[in-house]
């Protein structure tokens, strides 16, 4: 934490008095796994949380959530063009400002570039060193405001970031990393990593399906190979394209079970042998460090991701699995892997 600031006092007030708390998603709860980190403190310190949301999806109800939910029904695609996406943004910061005048919050959490950018005035106006800037990727916005950023980063309460590679494109700062796990993650939900039964590998892609051309060169490489079965688990753009794709090649390896409850991720994980972390080789991609790269260590799996990466220099320092381009023979360097794989070094 910058040691010019005094965290307990832009974070907790120091007398009795009951905050509440906002925390500001750009997208629903369940793809938002890095705000349950920030419930699981507020919650300790018995403080009210308040989340406001953008339900692309309308899958949320208040019922679901042990807190309360101001939802915004937006129907925002990710397919959208870019002029749809500023609109859609203009119209969730028009909603969020209107909570907020309602609301009298202690403090707010706002994650995303977009949403800080599309709240600045606000944040500025009104709550100059009362809310945390937590950044999750990033957004071509960066581009066209970085004074805007820089401005928004001098005047949080505290910057937070979920991976240091983000350092590259941001604003020269002072920011805290905040991971996409739970604190309570790394006390519970951590099991001892198992043998592979090398007839038998399943390579799992679990979460938001977005990237084809990076999933389609797995079932490429992997494709009716007598020891490898595929799964891919859950929706996104690219989910319906796979699947035509998947039976276009008649891959008799591939499976695809669709939506899952969150509830069910680590089941999920479980039951596979690799985790694919393979991404585009882009600014989005190269600097972040995904969900699958958490449950990959939670769950004691090894991965597969992308060469030229962030997460391909973790792997390489700590041997967390195999670092793959489209070259190389992604089949034999599973294999390859599998065989030699030490659940107990590992």
């Amino acid at each position: 934490v910058d040691k010019n600031r005094n965290s307990d006092i832009y974070l907790f007030k120091q007398n009795n008095e009951k905050m509440k708390v906002a925390l500001i998603l750009a997208t629903n709860v369940e793809k938002s796994p890095y705000m349950q980190y920030y419930i699981d403190v507020y919650k300790e310190k018995n403080i009210d949380v308040e989340v406001i949301l953008l339900n692309r999806d309308k899958r949320v109800s208040n019922e679901e959530f042990p807190y309360k939910i101001h939802s915004c029904d937006i129907i925002a695609r990710e397919t959208a063009s870019c002029v749809r996406k500023i609109y859609d943004y203009f119209r969730y910061s028009r909603f969020v400002r209107r909570i907020l005048k309602q609301s009298d919050y202690s403090q707010i959490v706002v994650f995303t570039i977009a949403n800080a950018v599309f709240l600045s005035y606000y944040l500025l106006s009104y709550y100059k060193k009362k809310y945390i800037f937590d950044i999750r990727d990033y957004s071509p916005l960066v581009k066209y405001t970085v004074p805007i950023i820089r401005r928004l980063l001098n005047n949080s309460a505290l910057n937070c970031f979920s991976s240091p590679g983000f350092r590259s494109w941001l604003p020269a700062c002072d920011y805290v990393i905040c991971h996409n796990a739970r604190r309570k993650s790394l006390d519970e939900d951590i099991v001892n990593a198992r043998d592979i039964d090398v007839e038998n590998v399943k390579v799992l892609t679990i979460g938001q399906l977005r990237n084809f051309i990076t999933n389609k060169m797995l079932m490429d490489h992997l494709g009716n190979k007598s020891r490898i079965t595929i799964q891919f688990s859950g929706m996104g753009i690219a989910y319906d394209l796979l699947k035509k794709y998947e039976v276009k090649k008649m891959y008799n390896n591939v499976k695809f079970t669709g939506y899952y409850p969150k509830k069910e991720e680590f089941s999920i994980v479980d039951g596979c042998d690799f985790m694919n972390i393979i991404l585009p080789d882009d600014t989005l991609s190269r600097y972040l460090i995904s969900n699958r790269f958490y449950l990959s260590l939670l769950r004691r799996k090894p991965m597969i991701v992308s060469s030229g990466g962030i997460q391909a220099e973790y792997v390489k320092e700590y041997d967390l699995g195999i670092i793959v381009s489209s070259e190389d023979d992604i089949y034999s360097k599973i294999m390859i892997y599998a065989r030699s794989f030490d659940p107990i070094q590992f």
